[in-house]
């Protein structure tokens, strides 16, 4: 058997820091967890124990938005992604568009492109 691990890493400017947190734990709900001695890491644990460690680099070492549309997109599972959209919206996120009219794309601090998809939703 072979699945994904629950810990995913993400490279943030320096600038995006606030806004991140405000992201991670006002928009989405994670709990910030204690990160290991290094200043410039923050840890955040979604509901399903699913871990995002955000290190925060120079504008240089980061990914472009250009380049984050290319990189892996992430899902989002909600019990009400209509909710969440609009959570999403007014917290300022920038829609991706894609065309799967089913999802709600979107642009996290940093560039991290997801999509939102109801807890029981198929494919």
């Amino acid at each position: 058997m072979t699945r994904l691990g629950n810990h995913l890493k993400m490279h943030l400017a320096h600038a995006e820091r606030e806004r991140a947190r405000r992201f991670y734990a006002d928009v989405l709900g994670c709990r910030m967890l204690n990160a290991p001695p290094y200043p410039d890491v923050d840890l955040y644990e979604f509901d399903d124990g699913t871990i995002v460690g955000l290190f925060f680099k120079e504008d240089s070492e980061v990914l472009s938005v250009e380049d984050s549309e290319k990189a892996a997109w992430l899902e989002i599972k909600t019990s009400d992604p209509e909710q969440l959209q609009k959570k999403l919206l007014e917290f300022g996120a920038e829609k991706v568009d894609f065309p799967d009219p089913s999802r709600f794309y979107f642009r996290a601090p940093g560039g991290q492109v997801f999509r939102v998809a109801p807890l029981d939703g198929g494919l």
